[in-house]
């Protein structure tokens, strides 16, 4: 740790969020998958560092390994993390999300809603939900956000609409 934090000082501060960056993206394309895997948070998170400066050809891939991310931090309780991740994940897909990959932005929304109410972040959670629930989709892909609705107001014992 001490050796890392020395190693980044010397970088210049104006460098070192497009170094963590360009890191990142080195590391997820360079790494085999199961190690990738073992690494995925240092990684992901590498290059989350700056998502503005994603290309938009690998945008798709990134939101994939965020929704990755996300999913493993909230399975191991990391709901905070998760949190983010699935922010980072909607952030780079942006509204065409909705029309070029639904099944993913879906995902990225409900969990993200579900990890916002676990974290007790219910403005973040309504917000998601009615972002989902406004869309004309499936109410089979509106299912999650609806439970995690239910579950909220259950929770608060506000059953009014």
């Amino acid at each position: 740790d001490q050796i890392q934090r020395s190693s980044l000082d010397l970088i210049p501060e104006s460098h070192r969020i497009p170094f963590k960056s360009r890191l990142g993206s080195i590391l997820m394309k360079k790494m085999d998958p199961d190690r990738l895997d073992d690494h995925l948070f240092e990684v992901v998170s590498l290059r989350n560092s700056s998502i503005d400066s994603v290309p938009g050809d690998e945008r798709v891939s990134m939101a994939k390994m965020n929704l990755r991310a996300g999913m493993k931090a909230a399975e191991n309780g990391s709901f905070d993390m998760a949190k983010d991740y699935f922010k980072a994940g909607r952030e780079l897909l942006g509204d065409a999300g909705w029309k070029d990959e639904p099944d993913m932005t879906i995902q990225l929304y409900s969990e993200g809603a579900n990890a916002s109410f676990v974290c007790g972040d219910f403005d973040t959670m309504r917000g998601l939900i009615d972002k989902v629930l406004a869309r004309d989709i499936s109410i089979e892909a509106k299912l999650r956000c609806y439970d995690i609705k239910m579950r909220a107001l259950t929770a608060a014992s506000d059953w009014a609409p």
